[in-house]
């Protein structure tokens, strides 16, 4: 931490410089949020911008190592995180997705199914890849092409933001194989918590998890403590 000027000690030069101090930091947030607004433009996915702004607030406040990101299509949570964790100049997320039509389509109903079968998971995948590169992300950012259950993280994970295939079976394993890999006081994040195919999941998490909030924007999510 940077030493405070001996004549910034006493009021009211103290109280002056430490507004100075907040007003940069609020400045530099600001400045931040709006490099990652214009950034989604470019990213297919369904992250809101209020989402965006808690997951950026999030990573700011909680400086993690590990991020991990369970589901990441086009990359529109993903790379709001990424872009704070450069502004942090510490951590890598994780973001794991097969990219598989058939994969983001099992277990769906026929209506989720088609549309997800009708999508080019492949190009979706290399426009990504090429934004990341655009946009100076790459030290911040690992991509693994797995499904959930094949994928292996070593570290311990200090915020799991989970948004995969919401079948009934595929929630519960994610949160059931995750949750447990997130370190005590780490975060995680949940989406779509009102579907009826993720009741079991969201059971799970208030059960082995303290639920913090519950927020409402163009759908519906939450995020819990681990304990």
């Amino acid at each position: 931490m940077d030493m405070i000027p001996q004549e910034c000690m006493n009021a009211p030069f103290h109280s002056t410089y430490i507004a100075k101090n907040v007003q940069s930091e609020i400045c530099q947030t600001l400045i931040l949020k709006q490099n990652v607004f214009k950034a989604m433009d470019q990213l297919e996915g369904w992250c809101s911008l209020d989402k965006a702004s808690i997951l950026v607030d999030l990573v700011l406040a909680l400086k993690p190592h590990v991020v991990i990101e369970i589901g990441v299509f086009g990359g529109k949570s993903l790379v709001p995180m990424a872009f704070a964790l450069k502004h942090n100049n510490r951590g890598k997320i994780y973001g794991i997705d097969p990219w598989i039509a058939s994969i983001s389509a099992e277990g769906m109903t026929p209506e989720h199914a088609e549309w997800w079968n009708s999508i080019d998971h492949e190009q979706i995948m290399q426009t990504l890849i090429t934004r990341i590169g655009e946009f100076e992300l790459n030290d911040y950012i690992q991509l693994l092409r797995k499904t959930s259950e094949d994928a292996k993280v070593s570290k311990k994970i200090d915020l799991l933001h989970i948004d995969g295939n919401h079948s009934a079976e595929t929630s519960y394993f994610d949160v059931t194989k995750w949750v447990p890999l997130v370190r005590s006081g780490g975060i995680i994040i949940f989406d779509d918590l009102d579907w009826d195919t993720t009741v079991n999941a969201v059971e799970w998490l208030n059960t082995h998890c303290i639920k913090v909030a519950e927020i409402k924007s163009t759908n519906i999510w939450g995020i819990w403590l681990k304990p």
